[in-house]
């Protein structure tokens, strides 16, 4: 993704701090997880700590334990963030950064989350272990208690891993992703670590029920094991003991439960929430937005996959824009849809021939400019009379505009509506005349020729260049009577079979049988008043 700056970040040290605050506070909450879940244990040994912390005042050497490893985790913290942060300086500087940071940021970026929950699950590793041998070492804890303490605080490690697992990548969703990954494509980083949703889905239930479980069955069993053994605390106390320790937990892991619920949910949902919000956006035809992709899981692949849907809706567009500007929209859509049979189809149409009268004169009288501004204007008042009744523009040849009513589509009224058409470019070409004497330019004037028959639709050219074209006798015919009405100095001539046709009444002036060039019987034209 080089080559183009990625968008520049604010408030960059408050996005850091986040990280921090979400790890560390993960952290906090395992330790005073532990600290309060061993205070309330109904174990003998665990009695006679408490009495030695709480009364010797042993407690201050003890504690100072905990902000020291948590000191720790948030050098090791630091160190793993550093490509994050190189990164994510330049793009708040606005500079690009280069491409191999750029590679391995975004790389540690995805993988952040991973690896702060493993230096985490580390941490719980190796403190549980140093206060298991401190217990067993210095307190003469029995070995027992010492497995016990460290299985135990492993446990709760793993949730509180898992929680800053959680929170880390929440927080890095929300803040960097976007602006490392503004086009998406996470699941194309190399070296990038996947966690599939169920997978998502099994760590949510394992830290919220499966482990809070476990730790009370562990508990319970060691508890009743000391108390079988020692004849230890009376049963009332004893059951006092093991019912606080029981709400204790229950309290700790249902907030603990609801917050990785609502993380997990996030980040399910809201992936989902913006791919249904760009189906809504892309059937009402904005495809200007793309799908945010903030993840390489399945719903980033989801996601990404949406993107290029996207992308090819819009290409598709667009080709129909450019496609529509030499073709007329209805041919495109039959072309587009492969509804244009490539051998033509035999149908019955009506052709409409439009041709201006001294033009040649015109052009030898005008600058090459002032006869392209007014060709466009006149072709535009002719075109916009022939699409307001259904009919399609085939083609200009010079001065001269070919359109056709009844094909690619069906319409059973074609010839009324290329009469319907005829009269309408009468009275935009009076209209246009009307502004072109205002300009003190000379006014225009056309012959219109219109005939129906059976023609031959399709397409045709060569194997590089295709065009939508009508063949056969009924289009030679209109071309001529559209030449006869220069003669005859009408400005709209309909043949007989046109007129024949005809379901509506207009003021039409039969003519003298008359030949046309090409044909050896005369044939019938009619005169539209």
């Amino acid at each position: 993704m080089s080559g183009s700056p990625e968008p520049a970040l604010s408030n960059r040290r408050r996005i850091f701090l986040g990280f921090y605050l979400r790890n560390l506070g993960a952290n906090v909450l395992g330790f005073a997880t532990i600290a309060v879940l061993n205070a309330l244990t109904p174990l003998e040994f665990f009695r006679v700590q408490r009495a030695i912390l709480l009364y010797e005042g042993e407690w201050r050497e003890f504690f100072l334990f905990y902000p020291l490893v948590l000191g720790l985790v948030a050098i090791l913290q630091y160190w793993v963030q550093q490509p994050v942060a190189a990164m994510a300086r330049d793009l708040e500087q606005e500079r690009e950064p280069g491409e191999a940071q750029a590679i391995q940021a975004r790389r540690r970026l995805i993988n952040l989350p991973y690896i702060t929950a493993l230096v985490n699950l580390c941490v719980y590793l190796a403190v549980p272990a140093a206060i298991s041998a401190t217990f067993y070492l210095w307190l003469n804890a029995p070995p027992r208690i010492s497995l016990f303490v460290f299985i135990r605080a492993f446990m709760i490690g793993g949730i509180a891993a898992g929680l800053s697992f959680f929170l880390v990548e929440d927080h890095a969703r929300r803040t960097l992703v976007p602006a490392f990954f503004p086009e998406g494509r996470l699941v194309d980083v190399a070296g990038a670590i996947r966690i599939p949703l169920s997978r998502r889905i099994r760590m949510l239930y394992a830290s919220g029920t499966s482990i809070p479980m476990v730790i009370l069955l562990v508990t319970l069993f060691f508890a009743a094991w000391e108390a079988g053994r020692d004849g230890g605390i009376g049963a009332e106390a004893f059951a006092r003991g093991v019912f606080a320790f029981t709400v204790a937990l229950c309290l700790i892991f249902l907030v603990i439960a609801l917050r990785l619920n609502f993380l997990v949910q996030r980040s399910i949902v809201e992936p989902l929430q913006e791919m249904l919000a760009a189906v809504r956006r892309i059937r009402s035809g904005d495809y200007g937005r793309r799908i945010q992709v903030l993840s390489n899981d399945e719903l980033g692949v989801l996601g990404d996959a949406g993107n290029q849907m996207i992308d090819a809706l819009e290409e598709r567009r667009r080709i129909r824009k450019a496609f529509g500007r030499y073709v007329t929209p209805e041919i495109r859509d039959e072309i587009m849809a492969g509804k244009i049979p490539l051998d033509g189809e035999r149908r019955e149409a009506t052709l409409l021939f439009v041709d201006l009268r001294g033009f040649t004169s015109y052009v030898e009288a005008n600058e090459p400019e002032e006869v392209i501004r007014s060709m466009r204007s006149y072709f535009t008042a002719m075109e916009a009379a022939v699409r307001a009744h259904s009919g399609i523009v085939l083609q200009y040849v010079g001065d001269e505009m070919e359109s056709v009513f009844g094909v690619p589509l069906h319409d059973p009224e074609h010839a009324d509506r290329a009469v319907r058409a005829a009269l309408e470019m009468r009275r935009n070409l009076e209209a246009l005349n009307r502004e072109r004497e205002r300009g003190g330019k000379s006014p225009f004037r056309h012959g219109i020729g219109i005939h129906t028959g059976m023609v031959l639709a399709g397409i045709t050219g060569s194997d590089k260049r295709l065009s939508y074209a009508l063949i056969g006798d009924t289009v030679n015919l209109a071309a001529r009577i559209e030449d006869l009405a220069r003669d005859l100095e009408a400005d709209i001539l309909v043949s007989g079979d046109t007129a024949r046709r005809l379901e509506r009444s207009y003021d039409l002036e039969e003519l003298p049988p008359r030949r046309v060039k090409g044909y050896s019987k005369p044939i019938t034209v009619l005169r539209v008043r």
